[in-house]
C-alpha cells in the first residue's frame, strides 16, 4: 500500500479498525463503523480555544497557589491557608507522602499542562512547527492522566464543611482563582486536537 493511501486511513482507539477518513464540518462527528465510539470531530477555531483557555489558567496559577483558599476564626484567633502554605507541614510531618501526592497531583502537573497546551498552541497558531514539539505532545497526553485537581478541591470542600461546626470559616479568593485555574486545566483537554496537531507537524515535516 502506498503512503499515500495510508495518510488517508485512521484507526479506531477502541477496536483497531483502519478507516478510511472523511472531512467533517463544524460539530459533526466521525464514527467508527464497528463500535461506534467517536473518532474525530469537526471544530472552529480549536488552537485559538486552546490558546486563550490555558492561557487564562496560567493567569490563574499565582493568586490560585498563593492566596488564602480559606480562612478560620475561632476564639477570637485567625488563620488563613493556601496551597503552598499547607504543602511544607505536611511534608515534615508523618503524611509527606499525602504532601507529595498534593505537590505533584495539583501543582505540578496541572502547572505543566497548562504551559504545555499554551505552548504547542502559541506554535500552531503561527505555523512555525519545530521537532521538538513532536515530544512536547507526547508529554503532554501522558500528563493528561495524572492531572487530579479537582479531587484537591472536593477534599477542601468536605473539610469546609466538617470544620462548620467548631469554626467560623469562610472560603478565600485563592479558592476561587485555584477552581477557575482547575476549569481551564479539564477545558483544554477538550479543545485541543490531537489528530490536528499530529497532521499539522506531518505535513511541515513533508515541507521541509
Amino acid at each position: 500500500m502506498e503512503n499515500a493511501d495510508l495518510d488517508k486511513l485512521i484507526a479506531c482507539r477502541d477496536c483497531d479498525l483502519l478507516i478510511e477518513r472523511i472531512s467533517v464540518i463544524e460539530n459533526q462527528q466521525a464514527h467508527c463503523p464497528r463500535c461506534n465510539s467517536i473518532l474525530y470531530q469537526g471544530r472552529r477555531d480549536h488552537v485559538l480555544k486552546t490558546l486563550i483557555v490555558s492561557g487564562s489558567g496560567l493567569l490563574m496559577i499565582f493568586p490560585a497557589y498563593y492566596l488564602p483558599m480559606m480562612n478560620m476564626e475561632a476564639l477570637g484567633i485567625t488563620s488563613a491557608t493556601s496551597v503552598l502554605t499547607s504543602i511544607p507541614p505536611m511534608m515534615n510531618s508523618s503524611f509527606w507522602i499525602a504532601g507529595v501526592g498534593l505537590l505533584l497531583f495539583a501543582v505540578v502537573f496541572p502547572i505543566l499542562i497548562l504551559c504545555i497546551s499554551f505552548f504547542i498552541s502559541f506554535h500552531l497558531r503561527f505555523s512555525f512547527c519545530p521537532l521538538y514539539l513532536c515530544e512536547l505532545q507526547k508529554l503532554y497526553q501522558r500528563l493528561i492522566r495524572w492531572g487530579m485537581a479537582e479531587v484537591y478541591v472536593l477534599g477542601i470542600l468536605v473539610a469546609f464543611i466538617k470544620l462548620l461546626d467548631d469554626f467560623t470559616v469562610a472560603l478565600g479568593p485563592g479558592m476561587f482563582c485555584f477552581v477557575m485555574m482547575m476549569f481551564c486545566s479539564l477545558l483544554v483537554t477538550t479543545t485541543a486536537s490531537r489528530q490536528y496537531f499530529w497532521e499539522t507537524l506531518y505535513d511541515a515535516k513533508k515541507h521541509e
